[in-house]
């Protein structure tokens, strides 16, 4: 009787031993979930600004965030998270807190490249309609979009002349562009309303007069 108890707590020591040197065997890897059991992929993230003078330049300081993991990119424009392999909501902002945020669902199936480029434009306007009102008066404007994955507009810069032969500048933003707030449908015409500050009425609007307008593509490969 005695000897069997030894053997049965021999057996015990000798099955504790083991799971202790299975789970250290795993080391600091198994703490890493998925990415020790080599699931994850890289994903490398290239961030592209091109400017009004056409000119495509990387971005450094873009904010990368997929799922709970964040970098910025370098002066490069590149940065690179490891994620396990699944559909993660993603979102890419741009350093100048006055362009939109770019949201979108992301699969990483495998080592991944993301091109994000965001663009600045100028567009002329197709047509142009005036309420006047004091305070309460309005301008709504249509423009061409251009093909994109995202497209979202500032507020209109309008040039003109009053009917007393003045010449005005309709704007809320004392430079040429201020936050990309509106969303807009790309690849088509977009019918957009704003506000409209001053006191003077427009009576001719000079062809000059533009919407500021970011795009954004995206290239996932």
């Amino acid at each position: 009787m005695g000897m069997m108890r030894f053997r049965h707590a021999l057996l015990l020591t000798l099955l504790l031993a083991l799971l202790m040197t299975a789970f250290t065997s795993l080391g600091p890897s198994s703490s890493r979930g998925p990415e020790g059991l080599g699931l994850s992929s890289r994903v490398r993230v290239e961030v592209l600004m091109v400017g009004l003078d056409g000119r495509e330049v990387p971005v450094e300081g873009a904010l990368v965030v997929i799922g709970d993991r964040r970098a910025l990119t370098s002066s490069d424009g590149t940065a690179t998270v490891v994620v396990a392999q699944g559909r993660y909501s993603s979102y890419f902002k741009h350093p100048d807190p006055r362009l939109a945020v770019v949201l979108m669902d992301l699969v990483v199936e495998h080592d991944t490249t993301v091109r994000v480029v965001f663009e600045l434009r100028r567009l002329g306007l197709e047509s142009a309609s005036f309420v006047w009102g004091g305070n309460g008066s309005s301008v709504t404007l249509e423009v061409d979009v251009p093909e994109a994955d995202f497209a979202f507009a500032s507020t209109p810069v309008l040039f003109g002349f009053s009917s007393d032969g003045e010449f005005l500048r309709l704007s809320s933003t004392p430079d040429d562009f201020g936050y990309f707030s509106l969303s807009l449908r790309p690849g088509s015409r977009n019918s957009i309303s704003y506000p409209v500050n001053g006191n003077r009425e427009l009576a001719v609007l000079l062809p000059s007069s533009y919407v500021p307008v970011q795009l954004v593509r995206i290239t996932v490969s």
